[in-house]
């Protein structure tokens, strides 16, 4: 069962009451998640923890990172006393400037959090869909120089240095008397929701072949992932079929002419906070090759047969496996 940290905050300043703590402390121990992007569904466990306003509370869970524990996704919650909608913040600032003291006494007012300088959370918002977990819940670049910002902070900086890092947000609600505890509630589990189950992005690859060799190209220096091997292809743009994308980036990366044919399936792929979908369609071309090939997204092109070893060739994501599947071994 896959583990979720939720965090929420205690009253503070002028502040009698957080509505954060109040969802904290109500939060079941165990959640069904839905995938918003497939039928898929699963239990996760949630452990809630209510911090305290001060330098233990917005470094707790740092500390419990770098000391080796391991969360799917993390999600802080703060309340906004200024707020009328909620704000889901992208950008940890390395800076404290405090206008009034933390619950502990401590008030800077110009000075760096951790020295590592403004660090961003791994996820992609323009694919995120928030407006379809609240209409009126935005995007923020600035969390505030209180406890809220150095939580996050904080907790993105302990995850620079992880083999495998949780995805990480922080979600400033406003107070109840904008927003009820049961709108912030479904926000925070859509929010959630979405940290676990990253988007799909459906990539078009074609399969060409000579006898039982397949064409195979190297990723190029200046493109995502250089030295890694696949079949040349690339994602679908907007209202575009498989059959279309296929041909499209066959003319614009290798500049060969190909017509789609019999589709071969598909392969499932992962990068930090993004799933992708290789769809795989063997094409022919419509005029005999160039001897020499060449490719503006790519560094080298082969052929791979039967015989070649697998294991000499640095691999994108599944098109490993894509290779032993279309490419008979002797």
């Amino acid at each position: 069962m896959r583990r979720v940290l939720i965090t929420g905050f205690g009253a503070f300043s002028t502040h009698d009451t957080n509505p954060t703590e109040a969802l904290v402390r109500t939060w079941p121990d165990v959640m069904e998640v839905h995938d918003p992007w497939s039928d898929q569904s699963e239990l996760v466990h949630v452990e809630a923890r209510v911090l305290t306003v001060d330098e233990d509370g917005a470094s707790e869970t740092a500390i419990r990172l770098q000391s080796g524990e391991d969360w799917d996704a993390v999600l802080h919650l703060g309340l906004c006393g200024s707020c009328s909608n909620a704000r889901l913040e992208w950008l940890g600032r390395d800076a404290l400037q405090m206008r009034e003291p933390d619950n502990a006494g401590r008030r800077v007012t110009d000075a760096p959090i951790t020295g590592a300088g403004d660090l961003a959370a791994g996820v992609d918002r323009t694919r995120f869909g928030l407006e379809t977990c609240d209409p009126d819940a935005t995007w923020s670049d600035d969390a505030g120089g209180y406890v809220c910002n150095e939580t996050l902070h904080r907790t993105l900086a302990a995850c620079v240095s992880l083999t495998r890092a949780p995805p990480v947000l922080f979600l400033h609600i406003p107070s109840t008397s904008h927003w009820s505890l049961d709108r912030s509630r479904a926000l925070a589990q859509a929010v959630v929701t979405r940290l676990l189950y990253p988007p799909v992005v459906e990539v078009a690859a074609g399969a060409l072949f000579e006898g039982e060799r397949l064409l195979v190209a190297r990723r190029g220096s200046n493109e995502a992932a250089p030295g890694q091997w696949e079949l040349p292809g690339g994602k679908f743009e907007e209202n575009e079929s498989l059959e279309e994308a296929v041909v499209r980036e066959w003319h614009e990366e290798l500049g060969i002419d190909v017509v789609a044919g019999r589709y071969r399936g598909s392969w499932w792929g992962l990068r930090p906070w993004l799933r992708y979908r290789i769809n795989v369609i063997e094409v022919s071309t419509l005029s005999p090759l160039p001897a020499v090939l060449e490719s503006c997204a790519h560094d080298a092109i082969t052929w791979f047969g039967p015989t070649d070893d697998v294991d000499a060739f640095s691999w994108l994501g599944p098109d490993r496996d894509v290779v032993l599947t279309l490419v008979p071994r002797p």
